[in-house]
Parts: structure tokens; sequence; C-alpha cells
């Protein structure tokens, strides 16, 4: 009979990966307090900017590949599903203000299509180096909406629940029996739910204003001493600016003087934004989300717990992926339902 998979969590990694496991032939449910479609400061995806722009370091293989695969799946979602999936290509510029190997010999320019350095000429005041290449961008909420109806179009279920207890998974009613194993993806949840309560987990606050601004064509971002500035379009003809980085910060609230900040910001980086001042910014909306961030980095592995019964029931945990959950999101993916495969395999020869 074919194996049944719980995946906790609706979030850009949880989507991904329920997808990727019915890719492999596995009956699929997701569990989970907010569904594609909520907009509450405990679901983050939905406040993702987002666009492909890599943090695997030269020294991070594992997660460099797991990059590498969704910049693949991503230019492939765009040539076939544009309009579906609400990503475009499109060109992207990254400014830093330090040199390193990370930034002088980056690992991803033999990667990503059109790489080049910008000229020092070019560079905006405080960066010392810059990269240009074809990326894609996301309208967030638009893209996770569509992954859900990707898993729902291919049989997978949905249940709308706050799990108390990561064993509250392990029988679920939903008329397909007996559970074969569970994916934790629950992000900055991992802190709470009893059972795995993972205090290296914790968020790190992004505040973003949207502006409607049809007439930009390409994601800029700089990484500085005082923090990071990107722009980054969406399908809709709407631009998210950014942006803030606060670890530790769980205030939920639009805060004003961050408002102002990344306006100036922002135009200062992209005079373009408002074509050199003669054009007003009209802003849309504003935005607040918590990265589930990790000490350690993302904790992907498997956990062999003990069901009511005493029997044992197989966990493969899946979170902290931070701030870069949608880049790493379909290489990710791959791993985990590759994790699932080999852990249940193994089991089964025991």
């Amino acid at each position: 009979m074919t194996k049944r998979i719980v995946v906790i969590g609706a979030g850009i990694v949880g989507l991904s990966t329920a997808l990727a496991l019915q890719e492999k032939g596995y009956r699929v449910t997701i569990v989970a307090k907010w569904l594609p479609g909520d907009m509450h400061i405990e679901y983050t995806s939905p406040w993702a900017g987002a666009h492909w722009r890599t943090m695997a370091p030269n020294s991070d293989k594992l997660l460099q590949e797991f990059d590498a695969v969704t910049y693949r799946k991503f230019f492939e979602f765009a040539k076939i599903h544009p309009r579906e999936s609400g990503i475009m290509v499109l060109p992207a510029i990254d400014y830093y203000d330090e040199l390193n190997p990370d930034t002088q010999t980056p690992w991803f320019q033999s990667l990503v299509k059109d790489f080049e350095f910008v000229p020092q000429n070019e560079l905006p005041p405080g960066a010392k180096i810059g990269h240009r290449y074809t990326t894609v961008v996301f309208n967030a909420p638009h893209y996770i909406h569509w992954l859900l109806h990707q898993f729902k179009s291919r049989g997978g279920i949905v249940v709308r629940r706050e799990l108390i207890h990561i064993r509250d998974s392990f029988d679920l009613n939903d008329g397909w029996g007996q559970v074969d194993a569970v994916v934790n993806c629950t992000g900055l949840r991992a802190r709470y739910l009893d059972g795995v309560n993972d205090t290296n987990v914790y968020p790190t606050r992004g505040q973003t204003v949207i502006v409607y601004a049809p007439h930009v064509k390409e994601t800029v971002t700089h990484l500085g001493s005082e923090g990071i500035t990107y722009l980054i379009p969406r399908s809709d003809g709407t631009v998210v600016l950014g942006g803030t980085a606060n670890k530790h910060d769980f205030n939920p609230n639009v805060e004003k003087a961050i408002v102002e900040s990344i306006l100036t910001r922002t135009q200062m980086l992209y005079p373009k934004l408002t074509e050199g001042g003669s054009k007003p910014i009209q802003i849309v909306g504003n935005g607040v989300g918590l990265r589930p961030s990790r000490v350690g980095g993302v904790r992907i592995e498997p956990e062999i717990y003990k069901k009511s019964n005493n029997q044992d029931m197989l966990v493969i945990h899946a979170y902290g992926h931070g701030g870069f959950g949608y880049q790493s999101s379909w290489g990710a993916a791959q791993y985990i339902s590759n994790l699932v495969q080999k852990n249940l395999k193994d089991r089964a020869n025991i």
C-alpha cells in the first residue's frame, strides 16, 4: 500500500515538501493552523518579498545545492506557468559593502544567467562590489496559493488545525488510515510546539512597504553595514520595498519611523522608483513578517517518537530556514522527501 505522510505547516517549505512527496507517490495530508489566503503575523510566507537571491556562503555546499535546484525549478515554472504561479524573470542587481570571498568569487556565478560584476563607477555610496544577473521574483501570496491548488489537484488533503503537541499529528482522522511518517515544517512554531520546543528558533523581524510602481522591472538589493535595502517587483505591478532584519523581535506592528526609513533608503538606492523625484510614491500597504531563524542554521533531520500504543513514529524535522525559505524551497523539499524515503526504507528493512 502507498505510504501516508503528514506535513505540518503550509508555509513555503511545507507546501513545496508536500508536492515533492506527492511526486514520489506518497499520499500526503497537510495539517496547518494558517493556509494561503490568510494574512497573520504567525504565518510568515505571505509577507515575503520575495526573490531568488542566494544566501548560501561558498563554504555551505548543501545550501548551495538547495538554491541551485530551486533556481532551475523556478525558471521552469516561469516558462510553463508564468501567469498561474505569479513568477517573473527579471534582472537583479546586488550591492555589498564588504569585500570577501563570498562577494568577490561567489559560488553561484556559474549557475545564474547573465552574471557579471557591476563596474566600480556604478556602485552606490558605501558599496565596494556588485553583481548583476537574471533571477526570478514572486508574488508571494499568489505563489503559495498556486502551490496549494497544485497540491489539492493531485489528491492532497488539507486539514486546518492547530496542533498543541507533535503527537497530535500521529493519528489523524481524515479517512486515509495509518500515518507512516510526519514532516515538521512548522517554522517559528517549532519553538512552541510541544514535543519539539526548539529554543534555538527565533524570529528575525522584517518590515516592508508595498507601493504601486509597474515601471520598476528589476530587483535591487544593497547589503550594507547599516542593514539591508531592497526593491522587489511583483506580477501585479506592486513593488515590495524593504527592509529590516531585527533578530529576536516579535513586534507585529508597523512602525512609522521604519516606513519613513525604508522610503528614504529605497529612493536613494533606486531613483527610478520616483523617476528622479517627479513621480509620487503610491503606497498600497505595509507588511511585517517574522522570519523563522535558528541558531545553528536550518534543522533537517529524522527523529523517532513513540505513539500512544508505544509504536515508533518517524518524524523528519525541516524548519529554521530564516530568510531563505523561497530561494531554497525546491532544493530543500527534494532533500527532505529523499530523507523520508530513505528512512522509511531503512525502517522497513529492520
